[in-house]
This record gives structure tokens, C-alpha cells and sequence, in this order.
């Protein structure tokens, strides 16, 4: 009986993530934060670093939260029972995202080659889609995961008043942007750090936007609409749907 040929696998990125907890969430509303409301008597956060644990590559999970809320943030990556490889680390959070997000990368191993970048409140991301994420970055510099639009885009006129339609916008080609954004690590640092150096006023809210700021090319990675991000008051009963109904 002929043997059968073994198929090389191509070596997996060493990964660290880099989750941002650090918002104030004034759409949600309450006391407390997105990141540590309850899913199924579990916080969000939880369920988010337990997702980003099942890639594979990720050594270490870099948590930004406000000083004020470290305590809790610790309690609930505990929670997720990671395996005893992954590295949890925490940094101070910023005033903008691209402060958090670099105060991060700082205090991330260096000997990591790829960065994904998460929002602490969407915990559901896709695990295919991640590791193609990561593939693609680590070839290209940059991808993230994102979804075809479908729907119908209007774009407003701005005067005052109640708002109405300026025109309609060819949907075709255009994606709307999830996260995890992945990027080498070394890149996306370096990029953030002459960023803040030389336009600090400048406020990028889309990571990939500031690769995109320098030329560099970003893959877009089709994801799943289940990669949800909890936002508003009605996004908790729809995350609790998902899981109840296991289509996460």
C-alpha cells in the first residue's frame, strides 16, 4: 500500500493581541462599562479573550483599560481559564483609540511578529477568519475582517435641521470594517509611533486607516455578521441570542 504524502503546513505566526477596553460607552448607557457586562453571567470580556485564545499563534493577550477599571478587567480574563502559554498583560488606556492602541503595542513582547488589534465588546470574532487575517498580514502588512455592505447607503446633506438625502452610494466594493485588525507587529508600532511624533493632533479612529495613511496595503478578510459589536442596550439580547442558539 503506497504511503501517503505528508503535507507541509506552513509555520504559524508567533501572535499577540492587543484588546482595547478602554472606551467610556456612552452609547450603551448605566455604570458599567461594555467590556463588563454580562453575557450569560459571564462578562463580555471573557467571552472575547476566550475567542481570541482558540487561534492559533496567540502567546500573549495585552488587556488596555482605564486605571479604574484593572480590577475587574483581571477578574474577568481569569475567568476564560486561557492555557497556561498565553502571556496576559495589561496597559493604561489612552484618551483616543490610537493612544490605547499604542500604549499597548508598548508593553507587547517584541519578539512577537504579528499584532491583532480587538474591540474588548465585539466577543465573537471568527476563528478561519482570523488565521487567514493573520496569513495575509504577515504577507501583505496588513488585513482585517470585514463584511460586503448590503444594504442601501445614503449620504446626507449637512445644514441644519433634520437630516436628508444628499445622494445614494454604489454599494459595490464597498466592505464594512470588523475587528480583529492584524498587522505585522513591528509595522503597525512603528507606524503609530511616527504618527503620534508628527501629526499628534491627527485622530485615527480605523487601525488599518494609518497603514493606509503611509501607503502600506491592507487585505480585506470577508468575515461572518455573527462578529457582532455590542454597542447599544439592544445589542445584549441579540449576542444572548447567538450563543443560546449556538451560531457562535
Amino acid at each position: 500500500m503506497p504511503k501517503r504524502k505528508r503535507v507541509a503546513r506552513a509555520p504559524v505566526s508567533r501572535c499577540t493581541v492587543v484588546i482595547v477596553a478602554a472606551g467610556v460607552s456612552k452609547r450603551m448607557g448605566g455604570k458599567t462599562r461594555k467590556p463588563f457586562l454580562k453575557l450569560r453571567g459571564k462578562p463580555i470580556l471573557t467571552w472575547t479573550v476566550s475567542r481570541l485564545a482558540k487561534l492559533p499563534g496567540v502567546e500573549q493577550i495585552v488587556v488596555v483599560t482605564r486605571q479604574e477599571d484593572r480590577a475587574q478587567a483581571k477578574r474577568a480574563v481569569k475567568a476564560a481559564k486561557l492555557p497556561n502559554r498565553i502571556e496576559v498583560l495589561f496597559a493604561e488606556g489612552g484618551t483616543r483609540r490610537q493612544d490605547s492602541v499604542l500604549g499597548g503595542l508598548r508593553v507587547a513582547d517584541s519578539s512577537m511578529e504579528i499584532a491583532l488589534i480587538h474591540d474588548a465588546a465585539r466577543p465573537f470574532p471568527p476563528v478561519e477568519a482570523m488565521r487567514k487575517a493573520v496569513t495575509a498580514a504577515a504577507q501583505h502588512g496588513g488585513a482585517i475582517l470585514a463584511v460586503p455592505v448590503r444594504d442601501t447607503i445614503k449620504r446626507q446633506v449637512h445644514d441644519e435641521g433634520e437630516p436628508t438625502i444628499e445622494t445614494t452610494v454604489p454599494r459595490s466594493g464597498l466592505w464594512q470594517a470588523q475587528t480583529p485588525q492584524v498587522f505585522r507587529r513591528a509595522l503597525i508600532r512603528d507606524l503609530l509611533e511616527v504618527l503620534a511624533h508628527t501629526t499628534p493632533d491627527l485622530e485615527v479612529t480605523d487601525d488599518a486607516a494609518i497603514l493606509e495613511r503611509f501607503g502600506n496595503t491592507v487585505a480585506l478578510i470577508e468575515s461572518s455578521a455573527m462578529n457582532i459589536k455590542i454597542t447599544r442596550p439592544e445589542d445584549v439580547p441579540i449576542a444572548e441570542a447567538l450563543l443560546k442558539q449556538k451560531l457562535v
